[in-house]
């Protein structure tokens, strides 16, 4: 397939190495990916904060990176990203071709599970990664089952991740807490996402994983500063780097 990529401020910016990962997974995988030129902010703090006539200019700019771009699918490796782009450009621009631009976005997961799945993984990981079940992506992306859930349990995350070879995977208690991040949150209630923060870090660490792999950077960049300052014995990745490693 030919693929654009979408790399949302946040991963450019302080985790250039998931973009590089997500580009080594599809290249591996014999896709064509393209990066087309232009990109922006999501709009999300902007819209997280009520301001959205300042989130408009940014959200469009982002929106035009992609029109009239030729590619069967645009994939980004940012799940809360993902939900802010998709629910911005239907706020701000409701024409035919913003809307085909919606309808080809797809969070890398999201991608690898219901459009191109992996048919196999060339290298075994001997370890243990205990699996971060971020808020947007099981609540509005539908990644995976929540916990409050009573229908059907599934686990997209998991099962691209389940044909690795000697890969164990585990969760923290609870499985699908807040990790407290939630964007602009961290900023307005500094104390309380903080507290959360340092909850799930520890309950990460407890299961005696060897990382703690999400598909949301800004969740992992959070939970990565409470691991530190705790020193806790337990590491960061994100899904496109374990997938990476075992292509």
């Amino acid at each position: 397939m030919k693929i654009a990529l979408f790399i949302p401020c946040l991963v450019n910016q302080m985790m250039p190495e998931v973009a590089v990962a997500t580009l080594s997974v599809l290249e591996k995988l014999g896709h064509e990916v393209i990066y087309p030129e232009g990109q922006t902010c999501c709009g999300q703090p902007m819209t997280n904060s009520g301001c959205f006539d300042e989130a408009k200019s940014t959200t469009l700019k982002l929106l035009n990176a992609f029109k009239g771009v030729e590619c069967d699918a645009i994939v980004c490796p940012a799940a809360s990203c993902l939900v802010a782009a998709k629910e911005n450009f239907h706020e701000f621009d409701d024409s035919a071709e913003a809307q085909s631009v919606i309808n080809k976005l797809y969070e890398l997961t999201e991608f690898l599970h219901d459009v191109c799945p992996i048919a196999s993984f060339k290298k075994p990981l001997d370890f243990t990664i205990s699996l971060q079940l971020s808020c947007h992506g099981i609540r509005m992306l539908n990644l995976a089952s929540p916990s409050e859930s009573m229908g059907t349990k599934f686990n997209k995350v998991e099962a691209v991740l389940q044909p690795i070879e000697k890969l164990n995977i585990v969760y923290p208690a609870p499985v699908d807490e807040c990790c407290g991040f939630g964007g602009t949150f961290a900023v307005d209630e500094g104390a309380v996402s903080a507290k959360m923060g340092k909850d799930k870090a520890q309950a990460h660490a407890a299961t005696k994983a060897l990382y703690v792999v999400g598909f949301d950077p800004s969740c992992l960049l959070h939970l990565d500063g409470m691991i530190r300052r705790q020193l806790l014995p337990i590491q960061t990745r994100h899904i496109a780097q374990i997938l990476d490693a075992a292509l």
